[in-house]
């Protein structure tokens, strides 16, 4: 059977954007419904991971459609009804927390902010004169290398301490890659995305230097801010 998927919501008012995959607006009194249609209902268990990437790149488009013109709250991927009414009747149950929230993050952006050790600074080759001299060096890199683990980490902090000037949130990744010192997704307004920017040409050297890069992305839907989780299958099946 086929089914509604709810990928975010903007203001009541707002025009259909062209620009996204095809889906449709749904009005639900002060505030739109960003939706599609599905075939079916599904989990992850029954999907491979191509279409689980293929439907969050679709989700990701239709929401990123509306982020420069106007303010969108962006729902969990998989957040799937069985008809209209349904997703009218879940997001009646919250409308003015909805509508708190389309309120509260107007004029903000979110951006992801990395910092990755892509391997220590490259040094010049020095041959050592002697058996001394060559357990010297040893010792030296050791220190060295011992030394740049701590000013790498010490540099994540000052990365992190520069960042709250700006920023409405920060909420960091709770599981980052071994690579990463921090991953963090920030809320900021709009006025202070050129403070943001700043940051990134002021630390980009001293990075570089440390062997490590900083990359700051977006604009990007608040997904740190994603308000519905994921219906069970049986709501789904129900209408809830």
């Amino acid at each position: 059977m086929q089914c509604i998927q709810l990928h975010g919501l903007v203001q009541a008012g707002t025009g259909l954007s062209g620009a996204a995959p095809l889906h449709d607006i749904l009005p639900c009194g002060p505030i739109n419904a960003l939706i599609s249609t599905i075939s079916r209902p599904v989990t992850p268990d029954e999907l491979t991971p191509q279409e689980i990437a293929d439907l969050a790149m679709r989700h990701n488009a239709i929401l990123m459609a509306y982020c420069d013109k106007t303010t969108v709250i962006p729902m969990a991927l998989g957040c799937v009804f069985s008809r209209k009414a349904a997703v009218v009747s879940e997001l009646t149950m919250h409308l003015d927390r909805h509508v708190q929230n389309l309120d509260a993050l107007h004029g903000i952006q979110e951006y992801t902010v990395q910092l990755k050790i892509i391997g220590a600074p490259k040094t010049g080759h020095v041959t050592a004169g002697s058996g001394r001299a060559f357990l010297q060096m040893q010792r030296a890199r050791r220190t060295a290398r011992d030394n740049l683990h701590q000013d790498q980490r010490v540099f994540a902090q000052k990365v992190l301490d520069q960042l709250h000037t700006p920023t409405v949130q920060i909420e960091a990744s709770a599981s980052p890659k071994p690579d990463q010192l921090f991953n963090c997704a920030l809320l900021l307004n709009k006025t202070d995305v050129v403070h943001l920017q700043q940051i990134a040409r002021d630390l980009h050297a001293p990075a570089a230097a440390l062997g490590l890069d900083l990359m700051i992305t977006g604009p990007w839907p608040p997904y740190s801010s994603a308000a519905l989780k994921a219906p069970t299958h049986r709501a789904v099946c129900d209408g809830v």
